[in-house]
C-alpha cells in the first residue's frame, strides 16, 4: 500500500444500535422539555406565592396600623399589647414591632424559626390626620415555599415515572419495528455487493422501506448501466489517446516533458527537427536539457523553471538557443507546471515555437523605428528651438504685463493720495465759501454771480473728483482679477438676500428720479458659492446703468432657476443699446452711443468688464439683449452649488 494513500476514519462507536440511538436523543428531548415545563412551573407558582404574600402583608399591615390607632391615642398599651399578639399567630409574621408617638417600644414579638424574614413592611399609626406610632412587620414565606417545593417534588416524580414508561414502551417499538427491516437491507445490500443486481426485498411491508427498497433497485440499475458506459468510455479514451499520439508525432511545434529540474522525459520529433537532428533518438541521447548546452544565455532558463515553480504557467518566454550546427535559433516557449497529490510539482510540460523569422522581421522593423525615431528627433529639435523662442517672447509678455500692473497699482496708488486731499478740500473749500462767503455777497449782485460760479466750479471739482476714483478703483479691480491676486471670499450664497442688498443699496438714487424699481424673485432659489462682495458688485454696477439710462418706466430685477442655474435679469426701459455695440460692450473702456450723448453722465468704461471677469471667474456667462427705445435686459447665470 502507498504511504501517501489517506487512511479511512473509523468511528470509534461500530455497534451502536439506531433504536437505541433514536430511545436515547427521545429520552434527552422529553428529560429537556419536561425540566423546562418544569422549571416554568415552578416560577411561575412562586411568583404567584410572592405576589400573593406581599398582597397579604399589606392588608395586615394596613389592618394592624388602623386598629391601633385608637388603643395609642388613648394611652391603651395593654389593648394595643394584645392586638399585637393576635397577629403573632400567623404563619407569615416573623415579627412584629410596635412604636408609641414618642418611638418607645409598645409590643414586640419575634419568632425564633431560625429563618430570616424575606421582606418587611412598616406603616405610621395616624389618628385624625396626625401621626402616633408606628408598626413594623417582618414576614416570612418558608411555609409556603416548603409546601411548594414538596408539591414540585410529587409533580416531578410523577412526571419521570409517566416518561420512563412511555419510554420503554416506544424503545420496544422501535426495536420491533426497525430491527427486522434492517436486517432485510443488510441482506440485500450484501448480494448487490456480490454482482446480484436482482434481489425484490420481499420481506419488507412498511411504506417508508418499500420506498427505499424501490430507489435501491433503481440505484442497482444506474449501477448497471454506468458500468457499460465506462467501458464505453474506455474505449473512446483509447481512441483519444491515439489521436493525440498521432497530433504529439506530427506537430510543427515542439512538444517536449522534462522534470522540475530542467531534464527531458519526452519530446516530440519537431523538437528534434528544431534543434537540427535527424532522429528523436539522437536528440534525446545528446541533448539532456534545456539548459547550458542549448541556450545561448543559460541563465535564462533559470528564471523560466523560477516562473514556472511560482506561478504554474508560463506563456510567451522568448529565448536564443543553439542548434546542432552551432547556428543560433529563437524560440518562445509555453509551459505549465504538473502537480502531484501532496502539491508539489512532478513535470513539466511545454511547446517551443521556432521564431526565428518573425525575431528577424522584429529586428527589420526596429532598424527602421530607429531610423524614424531620428527623424523625429530631428524635428523634435527643431520644434524645441521653435518652442524655446515663443516662451521666451511670452516671458518677455508676461514681465511686460507685471511691469504694467505694477506701473498700475504704482500709479493709482500714487494718485489717490493727492486726489483724497483735492476732494476733501474741495468739499470743505465749497461748505465753508457757501457758508462764509456767500452771505456777505448778497446785496452785491456782481459779487453774488461770482461767488456762485465759484461755487459751481467747487463742485465740479469735487464731481470729477469722485468719477476719477471710480475709475482708479475700477482699474485697480479689474487689473487684480487678471493678474490673479484677487482676493475671493467664496462662502455658501442665497442669491435673494445678496440681490435685496444691493436694490436697498441704489433706492437712493432711483428715489431722486421717477423711474421705479421693482424686484420679481421666484422663492427656492438654488444656493450658489461665490464671493457676496463681488455679486453686489456686479449687481451695483448693473442697476447704476440701468438708472443712468432710462428716464421714464421702470427697472426690475428678476431672478429664477434654470437648467441647474441662478439667472438674474436686470430689465430697464431705458434708450437701448445698438446692435453693432452689443457684442462690443463688455471689452474695456468701450463706449456705446448711448453713452457719448450730452445730457448724460460719463461712466469709466470698465465697470461691465469687471462684472464680467467675475462672472465668468464663477463659471457663469453674462450677455445683453436690447433694441433702440425699447430697453436693455442685461443678464447673467450661475452655476447651482452641488
Amino acid at each position: 500500500m502507498n504511504a501517501d494513500t489517506p487512511k479511512t476514519k473509523i468511528p470509534l462507536l461500530t455497534s451502536r444500535s439506531i433504536s437505541r440511538d433514536l430511545t436515547a436523543s427521545l429520552v434527552v428531548i422529553v428529560l429537556v422539555i419536561a425540566t423546562a415545563m418544569g422549571g416554568y412551573i415552578y416560577w411561575q407558582q412562586s411568583k404567584e406565592m410572592w405576589d400573593t404574600a406581599e398582597e397579604k402583608a399589606e392588608d395586615t399591615i394596613t389592618s394592624v396600623a388602623e386598629i391601633l390607632a385608637v388603643p395609642i391615642w388613648n394611652l391603651d398599651y395593654n389593648n394595643a399589647r394584645l392586638i399585637g399578639s393576635v397577629y403573632t399567630h400567623d404563619d407569615m409574621v416573623q415579627s412584629i414591632r410596635i412604636y408609641g408617638s414618642r418611638n418607645e417600644i409598645v409590643f414586640a414579638h419575634e419568632k425564633f424559626s431560625g429563618t430570616k424574614a424575606d421582606f418587611s413592611r412598616v406603616r405610621s399609626i395616624v389618628f385624625e390626620g396626625r401621626t402616633i406610632g408606628r408598626a413594623e412587620i417582618d414576614f416570612t414565606l418558608a411555609n409556603d415555599m416548603k409546601r411548594l417545593d414538596e408539591q414540585m417534588l410529587v409533580s416531578i416524580l410523577i412526571i419521570f415515572v409517566a416518561i420512563s414508561v412511555i419510554l420503554a414502551i416506544t424503545g420496544l417499538l422501535l426495536r420491533v419495528f426497525l430491527s427486522k427491516p434492517l436486517l432485510v437491507f443488510q441482506r440485500g445490500i450484501a448480494r448487490v455487493a456480490r454482482g446480484d443486481f436482482t434481489y425484490q426485498f420481499d420481506e419488507v411491508y412498511h411504506a417508508e422501506l418499500l420506498e427505499i427498497a424501490k430507489q435501491f433497485r433503481r440505484m442497482s440499475a444506474e449501477i448497471g448501466g454506468r458500468e457499460n458506459k465506462l467501458q464505453a468510455m474506455n474505449k473512446t479514451l483509447q481512441e483519444a489517446e491515439e489521436k493525440y499520439r498521432s497530433i504529439f508525432e506530427n506537430a510543427i511545434e515542439g512538444i517536449f516533458q522534462a522534470t522540475p529540474d530542467g531534464v527531458l522525459r519526452r519530446a516530440n520529433p519537431a523538437m528534434a527537427r528544431i534543434f537540427g537532428y535527424e532522429s528523436l533518438d539522437d536528440f534525446l541521447s545528446n541533448v539532456r536539457s534545456l539548459g547550458s548546452r542549448t541556450m545561448v544565455n543559460p541563465e535564462r532558463m533559470q528564471d523560466f523553471y523560477t516562473q514556472v515553480a511560482e506561478r504554474g504557467t508560463v506563456k510567451r518566454f522568448e529565448a536564443e538557443y543553439y542548434r546542432r550546427d552551432g547556428k543560433t535559433i529563437w524560440g518562445s516557449l509555453n509551459a505549465r507546471a504538473i502537480y502531484g497529490s501532496t502539491g508539489t510539482i512532478i513535470f513539466i510540460e511545454g511547446i517551443l515555437e521556432d521564431i526565428t523569422d518573425r525575431k528577424k522581421a522584429e529586428q527589420d522593423l526596429a532598424d527602421l523605428n530607429r531610423h524614424l525615431e531620428q527623424l523625429v528627433r530631428e524635428r523634435t529639435e527643431d520644434l524645441v528651438n521653435k518652442a524655446e523662442e515663443l516662451e521666451d517672447a511670452n516671458q518677455r509678455l508676461r514681465e511686460l504685463d507685471e511691469m504694467k500692473s505694477a506701473f498700475l497699482s504704482s500709479v493709482s496708488h500714487e494718485l489717490r493720495t493727492p486726489l483724497t486731499s483735492i476732494l476733501g478740500f474741495s468739499k470743505l473749500l465749497h461748505k465753508e465759501f457757501a457758508k462764509y462767503f456767500l452771505p456777505l455777497a448778497k446785496d452785491v449782485p456782481p459779487l453774488l454771480k461770482k461767488g456762485e460760479r465759484i461755487q459751481e466750479n467747487l463742485f465740479i471739482i469735487s464731481h470729477e473728483g469722485e468719477r476719477l476714483t471710480r475709475l482708479i478703483n475700477d482699474v485697480l479691480d479689474l487689473n487684480k482679477i487678471e493678474s490673479g491676486r484677487m482676493g475671493w471670499r467664496d462662502e455658501r450664497l442665497n442669491m435673494s438676500e445678496i440681490i435685496d442688498v444691493a436694490v436697498h443699496s441704489v433706492t437712493g438714487m432711483f428715489a431722486q428720479s421717477v423711474v421705479n424699481l421693482t424686484t420679481e424673485i421666484e422663492p427656492g432659489l438654488p444656493i450658489v458659492i461665490a464671493d457676496p462682495d463681488r455679486m453686489q458688485q456686479v449687481l451695483i454696477n448693473l442697476l447704476n446703468n440701468a438708472a443712468k439710462f432710462t428716464e421714464k418706466g421702470g427697472v426690475t430685477v428678476r431672478a429664477f432657476p434654470r437648467f441647474g442655474q441662478v439667472r438674474i435679469e436686470i430689465v430697464d426701459t431705458g434708450l437701448g443699446i445698438h446692435i453693432e455695440d452689443q457684442a462690443q460692450i463688455f471689452e474695456k473702456f468701450h463706449q456705446t452711443r448711448s453713452d457719448t450723448m450730452e445730457d448724460k453722465p460719463k461712466g469709466t468704461g470698465l465697470g461691465l468688464t469687471i462684472c464680467r471677469e467675475i462672472i465668468e471667474h464663477y463659471g457663469g456667462r453674462i450677455w445683453v439683449e436690447s433694441d433702440i427705445d425699447q430697453g436693455s435686459t442685461f443678464i447673467f447665470t450661475l452655476p447651482a452649488a452641488s
